[in-house]
């Protein structure tokens, strides 16, 4: 079936699930301290979700070696990062939400609720991508972009409830 989606392109939309997941939950997270400003947020989410990715290719690269029993090459381990990239990428239009805040175009508090509703869309829009890919029915389409966007609306929640 030509329109089915190899087995790398899957993955990398469950890392792009992943990482936006994060990148969500660490801005309604870090939004909760009144003192950090826009940038200090922008900074500390970015800082973490190359740690995540980082400690993600180790992990993967890890995972490999036992498989293969052998070390692996520099391609191996660049392909590996290359991988992984779209959990770090998934949080570059909240980054892009934040920069506005931290550069003046609005206030710290909304760049943080535009970079989680950002966060929120795409992650309805990931499950309907999902449901659309395996011509899912309408029911399931349906509970397959509340399950997913119920990611979202939980971080959503949190933030209202802490703030």
């Amino acid at each position: 079936m030509a329109d089915r989606m190899r087995s790398s392109d899957v993955r990398a939309v469950a890392r792009a699930i992943y990482g936006t997941i994060l990148a969500t939950a660490l801005v309604a997270a870090l939004s909760a301290y009144e003192g950090m400003g826009a940038w200090q947020i922008l900074v500390s989410m970015v800082v973490t979700m190359v740690v995540f990715w980082v400690a993600h290719v180790y992990a993967e690269v890890l995972s490999q070696r036992l498989s293969a029993g052998r070390g692996l090459t520099w391609p191996e381990v660049r392909h590996a990062f290359r991988s992984e990239l779209p959990m770090v990428a998934a949080a570059v239009p909240a980054a892009l939400a934040l920069l506005g805040s931290a550069v003046g175009l609005y206030s710290r508090d909304t760049g943080t609720w535009i970079a989680v509703g950002i966060g929120v869309a795409a992650l309805f829009g990931y499950g309907l991508l999902l449901a659309y890919r395996e011509r899912a029915t309408v029911p399931r389409t349906l509970l397959t972009v509340l399950v997913n966007g119920s990611f979202g609306l939980v971080i959503v929640a949190l933030k209202a409830f802490v703030h």
